[in-house]
């Protein structure tokens, strides 16, 4: 492997192993809560949901990485498409959860007197869960017809991956990114348009409040403002990095779509382009989260404390 491919796999790693760290510590942290109180509040539910996915998501991307671009391993095309629709799956399982977790922080934060909003506004609790729930069974049964289409081309190809006549294998055995690229698309498209609509409600709530103080004198930085801040930051933070995410996508179903195999480099920086958004994203849901940030901060701090006396015993 030359130096660019070393560093790439390095950096690789790094943002990897910090994903699945990030999104690890939620799912254990929400996990022991659970197990302790039986019960889960919604945001923490969608917060489970999305660490829960993104891990097995990072963590199997990981693998593949390094099995294919590392060890080298020539698994069938087939096999790697098959591995590719489950990365799907969880990949936009992860998106809903966060799409959802941003409108229930809206729902929870904006005031307006619409009744169809305070209706939401009451119901919100209920509702996340299962919208959750529909969104990923719409996007499932989406999924189907373009299965079948798949593995109808499936059948050209067998375990040794030799194809009928002079057809490309690329084009016949290795089309899932293509072929999923239409549904992922619209589904992006729908997300965006959900974090989007939230973003513009918490914009006219923060000015409708900010201007309702400067005529009753009070100020403008009371705890509600700050409220409406944070959840702000919390959502431009998953706005940018999940347009990020969507254009690597796009690259990434436009190398396969190409003549010839991914080089290892190419497959490192597109690993490490979808790997960047879910684990930066988990370090900000963390550092939002005030239970999760003090956890976090205990755990550092136990840490640190337990590595100084191991030095003052070995002295």
């Amino acid at each position: 492997m030359s130096i660019v491919g070393i560093f790439c796999l390095t950096i690789f790693g790094i943002v990897s192993f910090i994903g699945i760290l990030g999104n690890g510590f939620i799912l254990v942290v929400n996990g022991h809560q659970w197990l302790q109180n039986r019960k889960m509040i919604p945001s923490d539910f969608l917060l489970t949901s999305l660490s829960t996915s993104r891990f097995i998501m990072q963590l199997g991307l990981l693998i593949n990485s390094s099995l294919y671009l590392i060890v080298n391993i020539k698994v069938p095309l087939f096999l790697y498409d098959v591995t590719f629709f489950f990365w799907i799956f969880f990949n936009m399982t992860s998106h809903w959860c966060a799409t959802w977790l941003s409108v229930f922080y809206c729902m929870k934060v904006t005031n307006f007197a619409n009744p169809l909003f305070l209706w939401l506004k009451a119901k919100i609790n209920m509702l996340v869960p299962r919208l959750l729930g529909l969104s990923i069974a719409i996007f499932t049964v989406s999924c189907l017809p373009l299965l079948v289409d798949y593995f109808g081309y499936i059948k050209w190809c067998n375990l040794t991956e030799t194809l009928p006549k002079n057809a490309s294998q690329r084009k016949v055995c290795g089309k899932a990114p293509i072929v999923f690229l239409p549904i992922q698309f619209s589904f992006y498209v729908l997300n965006l348009g959900l974090s989007t609509i939230a973003i513009i409600l918490l914009l006219v709530s923060l000015w409708r409040h900010t201007r309702n103080l400067k005529k009753s004198g009070v100020g403008v930085k009371d705890l509600n403002t700050q409220v409406h801040i944070k959840v702000m930051t919390f959502l431009l933070f998953w706005f940018f990095f999940y347009f990020v995410d969507f254009i690597a996508v796009i690259v990434y179903a436009i190398i396969n779509s190409t003549e010839g195999d991914i080089t290892t480099v190419q497959g490192l920086l597109i690993g490490i382009w979808m790997s960047a958004f879910p684990s930066a994203h988990s370090i900000i849901l963390i550092l939002t989260n005030p239970n999760l940030k003090e956890m976090c901060i205990r755990l550092m701090k136990e840490m640190y404390a337990h590595i100084i006396s191991i030095g003052h015993s070995t002295s």
